[in-house]
């Protein structure tokens, strides 16, 4: 198992995106025409989300969840659609009789169809940053370790609902299921600061926020309050608890796999 057989996926990957240059611009449209959508709704439904207060800060917030939320692949969870097709069409027999680790080709290939994508997702956040008044090191440091731990979560999500195609090869449709739970509590719909009481603490505590609400928060507000280190220390939890579950979840799957001689 060496890294170029990886490498060599993930150019395979980005060479097939590039044959279909017309949808990446038809994404794009579509992602640009929803979010000027969801800034426009928030901005009539109030001036102020609870610290969020503003067009401005609406605009940079927004633009950050989604920026982050499509690079850690949490919005449609696609990477869960790329191995309920190798399972449900018997592709995965192939990579299992090969010296290497299925779970990372098949996401190194599928990295390289999102080329343009995670260019799009980086010049969101980028323009997201602009619109913020300043930044300290500080929060930068923050950031960068949510965001790690923001590619763990939505990896995991997307090999949970990608495994459950051992058990059902109608996973994809529960993948669906499962991108609309997450877009709605994760913040990138709807802020986490607009619930109140305990569903808000609920949610604060689940890994939802992981994914896009507390990216945005932390390059929102200059000093940690208690909110934040408790979605912070949540998040670590969930990425250290979920990521080695979700792998024993996909050794599962792969006995009842060879078990069935798909």
């Amino acid at each position: 198992m060496t890294i170029s057989v990886y490498k060599e996926s993930l150019v395979y990957g980005l060479t097939q995106v590039t044959n279909y240059r017309s949808e990446v611009w038809l994404t794009i449209l579509n992602k640009f025409v929803y979010l000027a959508s969801i800034i426009f709704l928030w901005s009539i439904i109030g001036k102020t989300v609870n610290g969020i207060s503003g067009v401005t800060s609406l605009t940079s917030y927004f633009l950050i969840a989604n920026g982050v939320q499509g690079l850690v692949d949490a919005e449609s969870l696609r990477y869960s659609k790329v191995i309920n097709k190798e399972v449900k069409l018997g592709g995965l027999s192939a990579h299992l009789l090969r010296p290497i680790n299925p779970v990372l080709f098949l996401y190194f290939s599928f990295l390289g169809t999102r080329g343009v994508t995670l260019l799009m997702t980086i010049i969101l956040m980028t323009v997201g940053f602009v619109f913020l008044p300043s930044i300290t090191v500080f929060q930068i440091i923050l950031f960068l370790i949510s965001l790690l731990m923001a590619f763990v979560v939505g990896f995991v999500f997307n090999l949970f609902v990608g495994s459950l195609s051992f058990w059902t090869p109608e996973a994809n449709h529960l993948q669906n299921v499962f991108s609309h739970i997450i877009r709605v509590f994760s913040g990138v719909l709807i802020p986490i600061s607009f619930f109140s009481g305990t569903t808000k603490t609920l949610l604060l505590l689940s890994p939802f926020p992981a994914l896009a609400y507390l990216l945005s928060i932390i390059m929102q507000t200059k000093i940690m309050n208690t909110e934040m280190w408790m979605i912070f220390g949540a998040s670590i939890f969930w990425s250290g608890l979920l990521l080695p579950m979700s792998f024993w979840f996909w050794k599962k799957g792969i006995r009842r796999y060879e078990a069935i001689g798909i």
